[in-house]
């Protein structure tokens, strides 16, 4: 990646003064995908059996077959969640592999939850493809989230590693977990909330996304040989860069070219999401441009998407909610150093830092 990027990423003064950011990120850095043939493997062999039903629907959202369980590859996620999981075991000492178990639980975790939002959003498509739910209707979409919240704790549970060590990855992802659906619950909370403040999205934020992060990385630290203190410094690290992703997330579903991110460009809007950049738009706005975006999710309309975009690009929020990300990354980079690991797993860690804040889908 080009040196320039780092620099404006992790300088204060770059970020506080919201010079111009560069272009969105496109290239995936390789820790993304070093292990991603051995993470699906491991989740292949230990998936649901293909003739069951709830192992057809199950490859079906991970992209393994089509809707008829005919065989099929189709790339459906980024596994940051699983290759940081694994990052943080060989960041202590470890191989990597120690980490296996771990690392699938927290994806099948994340995909639970994936498959319950598409439900409680009815959002029909997901990577370009119809939803779980939207082809085999609402109660089998909630039995394939139940199944793979099932192989999350199985995939744990067959950990080779220390019972001590074994246990507290159990309970890291556990705590974790327990955190994200209390992050959806607030979520869904403040939908519509205009007069909602900045606190209040970022406790939704950091439970949402960034616990299981968090989770993901205190696991793979401890299954790598990390003290229990130590390991608490990766779930801080996996916590702020989660709250990045999900700002950049938040960036991309108004800002972002649909196209390209796969998602519609008023899906947030739609179903008044509060996310980054609307709640950083009421803070920043005039009065006159307060009344414009209450009044935007007072009524909605088929515009309500293109006059959002319109009212907070005119506040800056574009420029706001990318410098907001970019520092987030930031701490999270900070975070990592502090857990004393070698500086090549740190470099490793700021160029996915990097990517996740500046991403393009």
């Amino acid at each position: 990646m080009p040196a320039g990027h780092l620099k404006c990423l992790f300088n204060n003064s770059c970020v506080r003064s919201l010079t111009p950011q560069p272009a969105y990120a496109d290239v995936e850095p390789l820790l993304l995908s070093r292990h991603r043939s051995a993470i699906a493997a491991y989740m292949h062999r230990m998936r649901a059996p293909a003739g069951a039903l709830s192992g057809k629907m199950l490859s079906y959202h991970m992209g393994w077959s089509d809707e008829a369980g005919r065989p099929l590859q189709v790339k459906t996620g980024k596994l940051i969640r699983p290759a940081l999981c694994l990052w943080a075991a060989a960041a202590c000492g470890s191989e990597p592999d120690a980490a296996l178990p771990a690392a699938a639980a927290v994806e099948w975790f994340h995909n639970f939850t994936l498959v319950h939002d598409d439900i409680q959003d009815g959002d029909r498509r997901r990577h370009g493809r119809e939803t779980v739910w939207s082809i085999w209707g609402v109660a089998q979409g909630i039995n394939t989230g139940d199944a793979m919240h099932a192989l999350a704790f199985l995939s744990l549970a067959s950990s080779g590693a220390d019972p001590a060590r074994a246990l507290a990855a159990i309970r890291a992802v556990g705590e974790a977990g327990l955190q994200v659906i209390e992050g959806q619950c607030l979520d869904m909370a403040l939908e519509g909330r205009t007069e909602a403040a900045l606190r209040d999205y970022l406790r939704m934020v950091n439970a949402k996304t960034g616990a299981l992060l968090g989770g993901a990385l205190e696991a793979g630290a401890l299954l790598g040989g990390a003290e229990p203190q130590r390991a608490r410094l990766f779930r801080l690290a996996g916590r702020l860069l989660g709250t990045a992703f999900q700002i950049q997330d938040d960036a991309l579903g108004i800002f972002g070219d649909p196209s390209v991110t796969g998602k519609s460009a008023s899906g947030d809007a739609d179903r008044q999401k509060m996310t980054y950049p609307v709640i950083a738009g009421m803070s920043a706005a005039s009065p006159a441009q307060r009344r414009r975006l209450r009044d935007i999710f007072r009524i909605p309309s088929e515009e309500t998407g293109t006059n959002l975009r319109t009212v907070l690009e005119e506040i800056g929020c574009d420029r706001i909610t990318r410098a907001t990300a970019q520092r987030y990354a930031q701490k999270a980079v900070a975070a990592a150093a502090r857990a004393g690991i070698p500086r090549t797993a740190i470099d490793e860690f700021e160029e996915v830092a990097y990517y996740v804040a500046t991403r393009n889908r």
